[in-house]
């Protein structure tokens, strides 16, 4: 009986560490990256605002659904699904507002800025605020920002360049 007791204890005493651990990480988590792309800010915001294509040339996702011009979700490859919301549209800005099914939310922002050689120097922050202690260590251990905005940009411009390199063939 006192080994159960102690046990019990044990894994009490653990579990209130763990949940402390996650009460003294930051919410929210920002990441930012840069890139410079052989494209025009137009046709940059042309490919990110094709929602309905992306499945096609991010392999993190399994599907889009338009909801309206402005709202969508999206589904990835490991069964999330994230709500979003076109809040700003500009010509050199986009920024949008997103809701994860895991329990996270955040802002997205894209600014471009074109380059004297005709590229654009694309700018990216995504910033996600996670309310729950436990999904803060989950989202720490399993989610870096900068390396998942990286890997969007790499498609963002392999997808612009086939598709706007094709039309001058």
């Amino acid at each position: 009986m006192k080994v159960a007791l102690w046990i019990i204890g044990g894994l009490a005493g653990l579990a209130a560490f763990v949940v402390l651990v996650g009460i003294m990480l930051p919410a929210t988590r920002t990441g930012k990256v840069d890139r410079v792309v052989a494209a025009t800010p137009a046709q940059l915001n042309a490919v990110i605002l094709d929602r309905v294509s992306q499945p096609t040339w991010r392999l993190d996702l399994a599907k889009v659904e338009m909801q309206s011009t402005t709202r969508w979700t999206e589904t990835t490859q490991r069964g999330e699904v994230i709500a979003f919301e076109l809040t700003r549209q500009e010509p050199n800005l986009l920024q949008m507002r997103f809701e994860s099914s895991y329990g996270y939310q955040g802002q997205w922002e894209g600014r471009l800025v074109p380059t004297p050689s005709g590229g654009t120097h694309i700018f990216v922050t995504e910033q996600a605020t996670t309310p729950s202690p436990i999904g803060r260590i989950f989202a720490r251990l399993f989610f870096n920002p900068e390396a998942f905005a990286n890997a969007y940009l790499d498609a963002l411009a392999k997808e612009t360049q086939r598709r706007y390199t094709r039309d001058l063939k």
